[in-house]
Order: structure tokens, then C-alpha cells, then sequence
């Protein structure tokens, strides 16, 4: 029971007696655990014993563990600069990868494109084709009609063959007059070009006149002068129709050209021979 003393509370006696009673047992208790206590520090120092060789084999164990892990930490430093490496190239292999993607989607489009645009020459070469065809058929005709003109050219090269011994043969002639004449005609040169550069615009119209009147001159001279001069001895009295004539021919022969250069060169030779 609890008893207040100046508004303190103090066990009472029955608090206390049974306070003893506790307080004794446990000192029992106390007196039984402390003889004890010898066997089992004794039991506990055995143990020890056996913790601290077990310990010092762990402690053995750890060191070798600690030594495989520093060469453990070792390689994996050399693992961790390795894949450093590595992850570099893979970075570098992925920017190619990346660069070589865009390259592949620029020749996916431009193959795009050229896929379209051989469609294109597709539905082109359908068309050549179909053209081709045509060609061929027409070369076929034009083969033909070249057969045809080959024919007709062996003809023309045989016929040609014969031209080609004519042309020697007249070429051989040809020479021969050349050979003839090419001398005639270097003396003849200085004459004719002495004749052109006396000869006048007159005495060519006259000359052309003269040629004009020839039919004429020639009709009177079968018709009138030729029996006249067969008959000369009986014709007293036509002497001047004759001399009408004459003179008229002297005219004619007048109006050729070159014929004053001849006359003057006449009358020179015979002044010499005078």
C-alpha cells in the first residue's frame, strides 16, 4: 500500500517487505549465474579461441581474395579502357553508320528516279523496237532494190570497162594529134596573135556580114560568074555585068576580116620584090 508523507508517496510496508523478498531471490538467482560464470568464460575463451583461428583464416582467405581482387581491378581497368576504345570506334562506326544511311536514303530516292526513268526508256525501247521493226522490213526492200542496183552496177562496171579501153585508145590518138599539132600550133601562135591584135570590131561585123551574104555569093557564083566564065569568049558584051559582079564580090572579100592586114602585107612583099 502507498503512503503520502508531505504529498510525497512512500512504499509501505508491504511494499517493502515484498521488495526484500524480490531483491532476495534475485540475489539467488545472482549468486547461481556468478558460480557459473567461470565454466562458461571458460567455454566462451575456447570459442574465442576458435573465432580467432577461424578469423585468422579468413583474414588469410581475404588477403588471397583482396589479391585476385586487385588483379581483378587490374584487368578490369585494362576491360574498362578497352571498351573505352571500343565505344570510341562504335561511336565513329555509328557516324559512318549515320553518314552511310543518309547516302543509302539519297540513293534510295535517286534510284527512285532512275527506276521511273527506265520506265520510261522501257516504254522507249517498246517504241524503238516497234520502229526497229519497220527499219528492218524497209531495209529488207532497200536490200532488194541494192540487189537489183549491184546488178545494174556490174553492168555499168563492164560497160565501163569498155568505155575505159575506148578512152585509152582515143587517148593514144589523142597523143598523136597532140604530138602533130603542138608544133603547128607554136609557130602558128605569133601569126594569130599578130592577126587578133590587128583585127578590128569592123572587120569582125564584116566578116559576119560576109557570112551572112555567102549563100548568096555562092548562088551567084554557080548561076552567074561560073557560066559566064565558061562562055568568056562569047560574052563580049556582058563584060561589065561581069565587072558589076566582080565588083560586088571585091566588096565581099573586102568585108573579111583580116583581109586589109593580108592586102597590106602583100603590098610590103611586093614593094620588095620591086
Amino acid at each position: 500500500m502507498v503512503m503520502r508523507i508531505a504529498g510525497l508517496p512512500l512504499p509501505g510496508p508491504s511494499d517493502v517487505v515484498a521488495g526484500a523478498r524480490a531483491l532476495a531471490g534475485w540475489t539467488e538467482e545472482a549468486v547461481e549465474l556468478a558460480g557459473g560464470l567461470p565454466e562458461r568464460a571458460s567455454r566462451l575463451l575456447d570459442g574465442a579461441d576458435e573465432l580467432v583461428g577461424r578469423i585468422a583464416g579468413l583474414a588469410d582467405r581475404v588477403d588471397g581474395l583482396l589479391s585476385r581482387v586487385d588483379g581483378t581491378l587490374g584487368r578490369a581497368d585494362e576491360a574498362v579502357a578497352r571498351v573505352d576504345i571500343v565505344l570510341r570506334e562504335v561511336e565513329g562506326a555509328v557516324a559512318r553508320t549515320t553518314t552511310v544511311l543518309a547516302s543509302a536514303e539519297k540513293l534510295v530516292e535517286s534510284a527512285s528516279g532512275v527506276a521511273t526513268h527506265a520506265e520510261t526508256l522501257v516504254r522507249t525501247a517498246g517504241s524503238v523496237a516497234t520502229d526497229a521493226a519497220t527499219v528492218v522490213g524497209a531495209a529488207q526492200g532497200i536490200t532488194q532494190q541494192a540487189g537489183t542496183i549491184v546488178d545494174g552496177a556490174a553492168a555499168v562496171a563492164r560497160r565501163a570497162d569498155e568505155v575505159v579501153g575506148s578512152a585509152a585508145s582515143t587517148s593514144d590518138e589523142a597523143k598523136v594529134l597532140l604530138e602533130t599539132w603542138v608544133p603547128v600550133s607554136r609557130r602558128a601562135a605569133p601569126i594569130a596573135r599578130t592577126f587578133v591584135d590587128q583585127l578590128s570590131e569592123e572587120e569582125v561585123r564584116a566578116a559576119i556580114r560576109l557570112v551572112d551574104h555567102l549563100p548568096q555569093l555562092t548562088e551567084h557564083l554557080e548561076e552567074d560568074i561560073m557560066p559566064i566564065l565558061a562562055t568568056l569568049d562569047r560574052v563580049g558584051p556582058d563584060v561589065h555585068e561581069l565587072l558589076d559582079v566582080l565588083k560586088e564580090v571585091r566588096q565581099a572579100i573586102l568585108g573579111i576580116p583580116g583581109f586589109a592586114f593580108f592586102r597590106r602585107r602583100g603590098e610590103e612583099k611586093i614593094d620588095d620584090e620591086s
